[in-house]
């Protein structure tokens, strides 16, 4: 991973120059591509027009017929498994990219770009890449590592405030699995929005490097590095249930995400009488920074059942990770509908449902 500020020019194109391949794809986010073309533009110098695809991001746009566009596109300007596909946007086109990238000719290599927070802290490394698949998040997907990441962060001076919240919520979370100093210094930050640089540079690198270790341990998720999943159960099924209704309004990853760990560190502070300081902590944070997702009692057979096709989960038990205190996360069952209700109850009661 190579982190900087304006490092296209000087980083990223000498690093694909040298790369051994026999051709270089760019796949880029038609939005970044519109706000960011100059200082693109030496690296669309790298390679012939018809290897350029500037494609819709985000959540709606992550099913298979996208990953059917590049696919079709790959072939038909010719890509070999020499070939190295660039991406260049946020964590759900890397998600996208990469798992065509991962399945074309059995796998090509990838350089990953992301260009949102959310993107830089969580998608980069580990290597997972999954489209949305039956209404679920994530359902059809490959562990397929980049050969190299590139943060720059450049790209979040352009970034919705929305899709710069939706990232810090992975910052949090990380921080929380990590350590008392890591959360420390994140109940410090008045206001996100006016992080210094070299400020968002530790803080990224710190995530990064904790996410590593846990990747590093257990490459496919095969015990350890399910604790990256905290608040990840409840909050995949609220984000698909925002997604799936017109009654609510429609999530953000990191948004739900928030939700999600408050629902999960509740029941881990009744199931296993886990730090309740940790979610006084967190609930005051979160009011401060987040507005609250509003669901009732009626949504919650669907919440359950959008838990239950958690691939996470084993056999039939609804697994999620909540945590003991900082630094110390569990695994919690929460196959009990009761358990659920009363701490998605918790949530809306908390935030004025």
């Amino acid at each position: 991973m190579v982190i900087g500020h304006h490092i296209v020019e000087n980083r990223i194109v000498p690093h694909l120059q040298s790369m051994a391949c026999d051709s270089i794809y760019l796949l880029i986010d038609v939005q970044v591509d519109n706000l960011h073309g100059e200082a693109l533009a030496p690296l669309k110098e790298l390679t012939t027009t018809e290897r350029h695809l500037s494609l819709a991001s985000g959540e709606a746009n992550k099913h298979i017929d996208s990953v059917q566009l590049i696919w079709q596109w790959l072939m038909h300007s010719r890509a070999s498994r020499r070939s190295v596909l660039v991406i260049v946007g946020g964590g759900t086109l890397t998600d996208m990219g990469g798992f065509a990238a991962a399945t074309y000719m059995r796998g090509i290599r990838t350089v990953n770009i992301p260009t949102t927070l959310l993107g830089m802290v969580d998608a980069s490394v580990g290597g997972k890449t999954a489209i949305d698949f039956g209404g679920i998040k994530n359902l059809v997907g490959a562990f397929h590592e980049p050969e190299t990441v590139f943060l720059d962060i450049a790209f979040l001076d352009t970034l919705p405030l929305d899709e710069l919240y939706s990232g810090y919520a992975e910052l949090i979370k990380t921080a929380l699995l990590d350590s008392k100093e890591f959360w420390r210094e994140i109940l410090r930050i008045q206001d996100p929005q006016h992080i210094e640089i070299e400020s968002w540079i530790r803080l990224i690198e710190q995530a990064v490097a904790y996410k590593k270790r846990i990747v590093e341990a257990d490459p496919t998720e095969q015990d350890l590095r399910r604790v990256l999943n905290l608040g990840h159960t409840v909050g995949h099924a609220l984000e698909a249930l925002s997604h799936s209704s017109d009654k609510h309004r429609t999530l953000l990853h990191g948004e739900a995400i928030i939700v999600g760990m408050i629902v999960e560190i509740y029941a881990g502070v009744v199931q296993a009488g886990a730090d309740r300081d940790i979610l006084r902590q967190l609930h005051t944070l979160c009011r401060e920074l987040y507005s609250p997702f509003h669901y009732t009692c009626k949504d919650y057979p669907e919440i359950i059942r959008l838990m239950r096709s958690d691939k996470k989960n084993r056999q039939d038990e609804i697994v999620a990770i909540g945590l003991r205190r900082v630094g110390e996360p569990i695994t919690l069952n929460l196959s009990d509908p009761d358990i659920i209700k009363d701490a998605l109850d918790f949530y809306r009661e908390s935030f004025g449902n």
